[in-house]
């Protein structure tokens, strides 16, 4: 895949990205300078926001907790030692229970994207966390999509399509996420990412997405350019 790194951060202002999901449009609001590590676009913010947890890396999913520190080994009393007893196996069935509930939701969410018309498998990395307290976050420049456990697998489908086009609109600019995001603009109309969110919700439309936020995409010049970079051809 073509770097990304050397692509200007300018288009994205301070460089990462929120949009929050209520009823009607919301502009989107730039992040402080401490998140501008990562440039991205995010997308689909529950309805009640959570501090960022993360709980997956990577298609793999990880679970438990660090080891506890070394110490010298002593003898418990016994009402403790019974204690500790009882409390161990409650705690390890919580953890293989969550572990089992985010194989089973990284099993969903890849069903999903093997759902994708346009997918390209192998192009991009998808992670399930919480890290960023959003529904969906792509990251260009890094060919990283992320998608939040607290998606109703519901609106699974529509999350990753959504992701995915983001991806796919600065493949068919070979990367160039100014070019990209330019282009989108002069098309869907806008500023900042408001023409990458319209063409990413148009684009998901075409691909059988049946929840969008940003676009109904009922336009017919907006179809026709988001046929064109689902096809993978720039606009």
């Amino acid at each position: 895949m073509t770097t990304r790194a050397a692509a200007s951060l300018a288009v994205l202002g301070a460089g990462l990205v929120a949009a929050a999901v209520h009823s009607g449009d919301v502009a989107p609001a730039r992040a402080s300078a401490a998140t501008v590590a990562v440039a991205a676009s995010h997308n689909y913010q529950p309805p009640v926001s959570t501090a960022p947890v993360p709980l997956a890396a990577r298609v793999t999913v990880h679970s438990g907790a660090a080891a506890a520190p070394k110490r010298a080994h002593r003898r418990a009393a016994p009402h403790v030692a019974a204690a500790r007893r009882a409390v161990a196996p409650v705690a390890h069935r919580t953890a293989v229970r969550r572990h089992v509930r985010a194989l089973s939701y990284t099993s969903a969410l890849m069903k999903a994207v093997s759902r994708i018309p346009s997918y390209r498998a192998g192009t991009v990395r998808w992670v399930v966390s919480r890290a960023y307290a959003f529904w969906g976050t792509a990251d260009w420049y890094n060919a990283v999509l992320y998608v939040s456990p607290d998606v109703p697998r519901s609106k699974l489908y529509d999350v990753a399509v959504h992701e995915w086009s983001h991806e796919l609109s600065v493949l068919d600019y070979a990367g160039d996420v100014s070019a990209a995001t330019a282009a989108m603009n002069g098309w869907f109309g806008g500023s900042g990412l408001t023409g990458a969110e319209r063409a990413a919700d148009c684009m998901s439309i075409l691909q059988g997405a049946t929840w969008t936020h940003y676009t109904t995409c009922t336009d017919a010049h907006w179809r026709a350019g988001a046929r064109l970079l689902v096809a993978g051809k720039p606009l």
